[in-house]
């Protein structure tokens, strides 16, 4: 059993459910992340491998190559939390039944995937009416990380961004300028105090941006 004391006068996250969707570059540290937070219900959704390339800038072992990286995941999870997640092999499509949980968080890397995935945390909160449900969509660029922060009660401002956007309005970065591992752990600590944040109702819907290289933060609060 972890002792969770150390944080536990900050915020008390034994009580939320999390589904987490990826578990590459930003999932899988975001979920070590809740797992030290104390998050004690995680659902994981992936339906890639671990590969050779992945190791320089997602944390995989060297030794998960070859693996379904929630499988991957969930064995690094439960080895340095205690957690073990619920995990599927699967890619969420719009018709997909996600579990009904508090805090919904993507971590996939194209519009489209975000799109099915939008359209299928939204089918769930409707299963849930009253419950404070939340959506972080979360990106990763080479040196840049965003995040919305979207309340399931009111979310018609992200309705009208999601559904415009395309895949074509992605920047064309060469194939070996994507990613880097200090990325991923930032990203992972800016979900991990937005559930925080979602914990203890100081969370406000909008837009967070990272220039990790150029130092800068900025949130739009909608």
């Amino acid at each position: 059993m972890i002792d969770h004391t150390r944080h536990i006068g900050i915020y008390n996250a034994g009580y939320i459910g999390v589904c987490l969707i990826g578990a590459g570059g930003i999932g899988a540290l975001t979920s070590i992340t809740l797992g030290k937070m104390g998050i004690n219900q995680l659902w994981i959704f992936d339906n890639d491998v671990v590969d050779e390339e992945n190791i320089a800038t997602q944390f995989h072992h060297v030794s998960d190559i070859g693996l379904s990286k929630v499988d991957a995941v969930r064995s690094n999870t439960r080895q340095f939390s205690g957690l073990t997640a619920n995990t599927s092999n699967q890619r969420v499509t719009e018709t997909h039944t996600l579990p009904v949980v508090d805090i919904y968080i993507s971590a996939v890397d194209s519009i489209a995937s975000r799109q099915e995935i939008w359209k299928s945390v939204k089918s769930v909160s409707h299963l849930a009416e009253g419950k404070r449900m939340w959506y972080l969509d979360a990106r990763m660029g080479a040196e840049v990380f965003e995040m919305f922060a979207v309340n399931l009660n009111d979310h018609t401002w992200y309705d009208s961004g999601i559904f415009s956007a395309s895949d074509n309005d992605m920047p064309d970065l060469p194939c070996t300028s994507k990613a880097t591992i200090y990325t991923s752990c930032i990203a992972a600590g800016q979900i991990g105090v937005a559930v925080r944040r979602i914990i203890t109702g100081l969370q406000q819907p909008g837009f967070l941006q990272h220039h990790i290289l150029k130092n800068h933060l900025s949130f739009l609060e909608i």
